[in-house]
C-alpha cells in the first residue's frame, strides 16, 4: 500500500451484510426480473395508505375506545373464573 494505493479486490465470499448488498447484481436484477420493479413500485404505491392506517390506528380516540372495549371484555369473562 505503497504511494496511497488501495486495496480493490472482491471477496471470494462476501462475509458481511454490507458487502454482500455491494456485490448484489441490482442491474441485471431490474433488467432482467419482473417482480424487482413491481415491488419497488407497489412499496412506493402502498406505504402512504400503510402510513394513514398506522396513523388512525394509534390515534388517541381509537386507544381510548380499545382500551374501553378490553375493560369490558375482560369484565364479561372475569366473572367465568372466578
Amino acid at each position: 500500500m505503497a504511494d496511497g494505493e488501495k486495496l480493490r479486490r472482491k471477496m471470494i465470499f462476501p462475509y458481511t451484510f454490507t458487502s454482500k448488498v455491494v456485490q448484489f447484481p441490482f442491474k441485471l436484477h431490474l433488467k432482467k426480473h419482473w417482480m424487482f420493479p413491481w415491488f419497488i413500485g407497489a412499496t412506493v404505491i402502498v406505504s402512504p395508505i400503510f402510513y394513514l392506517l398506522q396513523k388512525a390506528a394509534n390515534s388517541e380516540a381509537n386507544v381510548k375506545l380499545w382500551a374501553e372495549k378490553r375493560r369490558k371484555e375482560e369484565e364479561h369473562y372475569k366473572h367465568k373464573w372466578d
